[in-house]
């Protein structure tokens, strides 16, 4: 009965999903996108190992990450009831932030939380420096 009853528990507040993507910042490559980790250490920079959702609704912050391969997350129900203000960010080796000169993010977002419900954030692109790298800052330059 138990299992019956809460098996389908809404958590205690609303999740979010997103999918994403890595567009190079160079329009001189012949891919639109480009992998997480494909030959990125031949090319001089290094993989992205994880995307990040921030999350900050009142005075509450958090976040979650997923393998960046995965190209999609889904949170827990566990978000606040309220106005959450969102954001993404690739993440190095070792779970370090790339640094904010090699990559563009989207916006932050605000969107209402509904305890039970879950967010969509649709699929979210980030743009990444991955060309030119003995000349410029490349995403995760650093990481191997």
């Amino acid at each position: 009965m138990w299992l019956l009853v809460h098996g389908c528990d809404t958590g205690t507040g609303g999740a979010v999903e997103l999918s994403w993507k890595l567009r190079p910042a160079s329009s001189a490559l012949k891919d639109k996108f480009v992998d997480c980790q494909a030959d990125s250490a031949a090319a001089g920079w290094g993989p992205v190992t994880q995307i990040r959702l921030h999350w900050r609704v009142g005075a509450t912050e958090s976040s979650h990450a997923w393998r960046c391969g995965d190209n999609h997350g889904t949170t827990l129900f566990e978000l606040e009831h309220g106005v959450a203000e969102l954001s993404v960010t690739p993440e190095c080796d070792g779970d370090q932030p790339a640094a904010p000169d090699t990559y563009i993010a989207p916006a932050i977002l605000q969107r209402e939380v509904i305890r039970g419900e879950t967010v969509s954030l649709g699929a979210v692109e980030l743009v990444v420096s991955v060309s030119d790298c003995a000349t410029e800052p490349c995403i995760c330059a650093n990481a191997h």
